[in-house]
């Protein structure tokens, strides 16, 4: 125990703030009478007290419901865009939207107001575009924030005051836990009215099937508004007025109402105005914000969710003409040029993080003759086509392909004398289900081994990577899996930074023993032996490689890092205290609700993850598994309506027996292609998820507080996503047997519980 104390809290300031802080929050939860009674006031001022609703409570179901999706979507694709940390702890921003949701359908039957949901959101939106407003505040959220980067066990991409004194660190730490923690607060107040009116019109609807259906559809429907949204790139000022609307409508369109929302709605548009400048453009993706700023002679940078993230060099010959030694440094040590000094043959050329096409006009430089560009991202390959002087993606020997990088690997038939996974460091999760990021599947053993088999006789595999101080390890992982590939270790040196582009580690492989032949000549062998990897090569195999079942390249060890763990465990802390008197665990009833909830959310965060492996990472594979696991869930209410099982034993025993033959099957080692494999694996889950609907919504049905076993529902929900962590220690695959043992136990519940069936509604 004492060993995992000091592990847990490194400095005794830092479990004296914890406790702090513990004792501080329940302080306020037990004292917020005068807050209530002013909330209570403000909000029947603005939103005066509704007749009661009973007309089309389904319809009114499917709007709220439809409200509550687009608002939690959006809200964590903003946050986790302006608050950098929230680009790594995205799920936990998910969890704290479910959180609200859930505590709103236990209170469904109290005073309903969305006043509160537009005033929170309003202060978020306050809060995060005073960065742009005012610099103090910016460094302090940028500052604070980056502390929680700083960590020996995982890569963040961030980490400032690295040489503070431990007092220091404790100090900076925490506040940058507390500033987490004030905005997972805003975000669950944002939620509870939504979950309010949801659970409100679950019990006014005279059949809870039905109603189920219309709240999961309205959920697929509010999906697609917001991935409609993005998908034509439009910016956050239209999300938050379409979201204003959203919640005018759900609030019934009070007129008091109906002039605060237009009147926020305007402050916020303005904010966002305001914290634009005309020094970086703003584009917004489907994946993330790129701002683009001007570095002269047509270079630029282009950063991604705020931070630094690739440049456009200017390479063409004029530049170089005026510039003779930065073309010499060019040639010799940049990790665009170098690594073709290495290659033979060089007809087919694919490369993988194509980008704004730095490594594409590399390519032609160097005499490419076909050059094939993955890129996941089309804004990025816009921004390419449109600014890179060189013109590369303008030549009739470049393919460009959108798609997931692994996807294309998997997928394509087509050799290569050269495949070269360009700067492809994720600042983006892959979903808000799963603590993936997006190219996780890229760098694993099982990526490098697709990757192998696509080279030609004598092709060559070019591996680039941003490897860091502290985080040195990452490089030996690559050294390792790449060793471990090809069976022999890669030639690695270091790209220094030069003008505009990043530096780079660089990892050159092949099966052909002619590539060490030419490394061995004099000038090859003097950049390798100049430029040695800020790693130590000696200990490399110590580190253990990324797989598709453990693809987190970015984790040092099998541990929940230091910061996932303390902040999920405060955000646990926040969920029993804030969950703990409307939701009774004593019922037997809400229990076997909460723990259907947690198995759900992991069945549903494997289902999402696993068709990232084999259809790609890509924004339409998410919102399409995650309409498709709502459409089964559909299916699973209309088998209910029809047959209206009296037994739910069986179905029980079904979903286990089905969750744990999903786990056993080899999926990997099918005899298929990776389309033909996911979509068999698709249908396979897609039983364990209609049997699980098929418990739920008879369940439900039986139910007679129909709000209070939804809320139940969701905080299990919450619980199940915090559960994720333990896919750090064991893997991806092993949220599955956590699932069946949620279910084992609901099984249990209803054993236990074992009330007569209520008459048919």
């Amino acid at each position: 125990m004492a060993g995992f104390l000091s592990r847990l809290y490194p400095d005794i300031g830092l479990l004296i703030c914890d406790v702090c802080f513990t004792v501080i929050f329940v302080k306020a939860y037990r004292d917020r009478a005068a807050f209530k009674l002013l909330s209570d006031r403000l909000g029947t001022f603005l939103n005066p007290p509704q007749e009661q609703v009973t007309a089309h409570p389904v319809l009114w179901l499917f709007v709220a419901s439809f409200a509550a999706l687009y608002l939690e979507i959006m809200l964590i694709r903003w946050v986790s865009t302006e608050i950098r940390i929230f680009a790594y702890f995205q799920n936990l921003a998910l969890i704290a939207c479910f959180l609200g949701f859930g505590i709103g359908c236990f209170y469904a039957q109290r005073r309903r107001s969305v006043v509160f949901s537009i005033l929170a959101m309003t202060t978020l939106v306050v809060l995060v575009q005073m960065q742009g407003a005012i610099g103090l505040w910016k460094g302090l959220i940028n500052g604070l924030t980056s502390i929680l980067s700083i960590s020996p066990d995982f890569i963040m991409w961030g980490g400032v005051f690295l040489n503070a004194g431990p007092e220091t660190m404790v100090l900076l730490a925490w506040s940058a836990i507390l500033v987490v923690i004030c905005l997972l607060l805003v975000l669950i107040v944002v939620m509870i009215p939504p979950g309010q009116w949801v659970g409100y019109y679950l019990d006014a609807a005279p059949d809870p099937v039905s109603a189920y259906s219309a709240n999961l559809l309205g959920s697929v429907a509010g999906i697609w508004a917001f991935a409609g949204l993005a998908f034509i790139s439009l910016p956050p000022a239209y999300w938050f007025c379409v979201a204003f609307v959203l919640l005018m409508l759900i609030g019934r369109g009070r007129w008091r109402l109906g002039l605060l929302s237009l009147l926020l709605a305007g402050v916020c548009v303005l904010l966002f105005h305001l914290g634009s400048t005309s020094r970086v453009k703003v584009y917004w993706s489907p994946y993330q914000k790129l701002g683009v700023e001007d570095l002269g002679e047509q270079q630029y940078q282009i950063n991604v969710n705020n931070t630094g993230y690739m440049a456009i060099a200017n390479t063409t010959p004029e530049f170089m003409a005026r510039h003779p030694a930065i073309a010499a440094r060019y040639r010799r040590y940049s990790s665009y040029d170098a690594p073709f000094r290495f290659v033979g043959k060089r007809d087919d050329v694919l490369i993988v993080g194509a980008g704004a096409g730095n490594d594409a006009a590399a390519a032609l430089r160097n005499g490419a003759g076909e050059v094939d560009t993955v890129d996941i991202d089309p804004v990025i390959y816009s921004l390419g086509e449109r600014l890179h002087p060189a013109r590369p993606y303008a030549s009739p020997h470049v393919n460009k392909i959108v798609n997931d990088a692994r996807a294309f690997l998997r997928n394509t038939r087509k050799k290569y004398d050269v495949i070269l996974f360009g700067l492809l460091d994720s600042h983006t999760q892959f979903s808000d289900f799963s603590n993936m990021r997006i190219d996780n599947y890229v760098y694993t053993e099982g990526s490098f081994r697709e990757a192998r088999r696509l080279l030609k006789p004598g092709g060559v595999m070019v591996v680039k990577f941003e490897v860091r101080n502290p985080w040195t390890w990452v490089g030996q992982r690559f050294y390792a899996m790449l060793n471990g590939t090809f069976g022999r270790p890669p030639i690695v040196f270091y790209a220094p930074q030069l003008e505009a582009l990043f530096p780079a580690t660089v990892f050159i492989i092949s099966d052909d023993p002619a590539l060490w032949e030419r490394a061995a000549q004099p000038e090859l062998a003097a950049l390798v032996a100049e430029n040695p990897p800020p790693f130590s090569v000696a200990t490399a195999n110590t580190v253990i490689p990324a797989t598709d079942d453990w693809p987190y390249v970015y984790h040092r060890d099998r541990t929940i890092p230091r910061t996932y763990l303390v902040v999920s465990l405060v955000l646990l802390a926040m969920t029993i205290l804030l969950v703990r008197v409307p939701m009774d665990l004593r019922r037997i009833s809400t229990l076997e609700f909460f723990l259907l909830g947690a198995g759900f959310l992991l069945m549903e965060t494997q289902l999402v993850s696993r068709l990232g492996l084999y259809f790609g990472t890509t924004w339409l594979v998410n919102c399409l598994a995650l309409s498709a696991i709502l459409c089964v869930l559909v299916l699973a209410n209309a088998y209910v309506k029809l047959v209206r099982p009296n037994h739910l034993s069986p179905y029980y025993v079904l979903l286990v027996i089905s969750i744990l033959a999903n786990y056993f099957l080899p999926w990997e080692r099918l005899p298929y292609g990776a389309r033909s494999v996911g979509l068999v694996l698709s249908a396979a889950y897609s039983i364990s998820l209609f049997f699980a609907g098929i418990l739920f919504t008879e369940t439900f049905r039986r139910e007679e507080r129909k709000s209070a076993a939804f809320g139940a529902n969701i905080v299990g929900a919450v619980v199940g996503g915090l559960s994720q962590n333990i896919s750090f220690l064991t893997g991806m695959k092993s949220l599955l047997l956590l699932a069946g043992l949620f279910y084992t136990m609901a099984a249990l519940c209803q054993f236990l519980n074992s009330r007569p069936k209520i008459a048919a509604v």
